[in-house]
């Protein structure tokens, strides 16, 4: 039975990915018609027109009922007379988009008895697609959304595979990896196995295998694997969108982050976070739900928090006046977490907040809607 459950999956798998690559070479060879079929016939007819039907039309007012008729008869006419001259040429542009094209593979599938051994498994070998990565020139105007639909894929394997952690960050000239069919890409973990992964999705193992060409079950922590046809969960999604952290605390963004004027020494430093002014005493709440990782005093950062979020995030909060928090304690987004102060390397009361991603800084701002408040 599983056998035969493996089977419909790839079938239909193989269907759908045959239907979509159809469709977006249907698409390029319409463009490709439209252009050169329409010029030709119209700027034909635009000089026939302009040659032999514009005078009467100048020279009798009466004419001009008579006119518009000639000239959807004649502009008619011409496009029935050029489309054949033109049709070997187009079917030579059109060719190379189908020359390896499996028709027979989008037949109606059925399976009978005689498709399965005594064993249960298929009589009849099934190619399963391959997993290939597109290398893709970000251009002027381009957005994740619309390069995701001009390839017909899910914008979770974009983000998935180039790891991204600001969507909304994509410049003009850079290269990113774009998988040739729908999925996620997910980062082996200690333990993970190839039917954890089966078991959770709802994927058949050799079908999870065969696509990222591994030749055992074997998988090593750090490695990434694609999963077909699988989504994003809501909160993944918030977070790989940049949507998944607060603001910590109402007031005016003093310092962003990146190189500034050290207020202290007045050289050229990185700053590490982003700074938020407001009276001493302000509440603080916890930017996404975790857990609070540490609570003490730091140098440089005064009195701190530190909590643990989900996927690998963490976010500090330094130069506190008070901590409502312990270490240990699972806090929710929202809840607070601690008062503004002036505790540390300092210059008045505000917070310094930092987001890390697996041990190195992010932008706060690309993780947050605070850029737009």
């Amino acid at each position: 039975m599983s056998h035969l459950l493996k089977r419909i999956f790839l079938l239909n798998h193989n269907f759908i990915n045959k239907v979509i690559v159809f469709k977006i070479r249907m698409r390029l060879c319409f463009n490709i018609v439209l252009k050169r079929y329409f010029s030709t016939a119209s700027s034909a007819a635009l000089r026939f027109v302009l040659k032999y039907i514009a005078p009467i039309v100048l020279i009798e007012k009466a004419a001009l009922f008579r006119f518009i008729k000639i000239t959807a008869a004649c502009f008619s006419l011409i496009l029935f007379i050029t489309l054949f001259p033109c049709s070997y040429t187009f079917y030579n542009d059109v060719k190379p988009y189908f020359g390896d094209f499996n028709w027979s593979s989008l037949d109606p599938v059925r399976l009978s008895a005689g498709d399965f051994n005594e064993n249960g498994r298929g009589g009849l070998e099934h190619s399963v697609p391959k997993l290939r990565l597109i290398e893709y020139e970000i251009q002027k105007g381009d957005t994740l959304w619309s390069i995701s639909r001009a390839f017909d894929i899910d914008p979770d394997g974009i983000i998935s595979c180039n790891s991204f952690t600001n969507v909304h960050n994509i410049h003009e000239g850079e290269i990113i990896l774009i998988p040739n069919m729908k999925g996620i890409f997910i980062n082996v973990k200690e333990d993970d196995t190839i039917f954890l992964y089966s078991s959770e999705y709802k994927i058949p193992p050799d079908f999870i295998m065969e696509v990222n060409d591994l030749q055992s079950n074997s998988l090593v922590p750090g490695m990434k694997i694609f999963l077909p046809g699988v989504q994003f969960s809501n909160i993944e999604r918030a977070y790989a969108l940049g949507e998944a952290f607060e603001k910590p605390v109402a007031g005016r963004l003093t310092s962003r982050y990146g190189y500034r004027r050290d207020p202290f020494t007045g050289k050229r430093s990185f700053h590490t976070g982003v700074d938020i002014a407001n009276r001493a005493g302000k509440k603080i709440y916890a930017a996404s739900s975790g857990r609070v990782i540490y609570t003490g005093s730091r140098e440089g950062y005064g009195n701190t928090i530190i909590i643990e979020h989900r996927f690998g995030y963490r976010t500090y909060y330094a130069h506190l006046s008070e901590i409502k928090v312990l270490k240990g304690e699972n806090v929710q987004k929202g809840e607070v977490i601690g008062l503004i102060g002036s505790s540390g390397r300092s210059t008045g009361p505000h917070l310094h907040f930092e987001v890390w991603l697996k041990n190195r800084l992010i932008n706060p701002l690309t993780q947050t809607n605070m850029a737009a408040r």
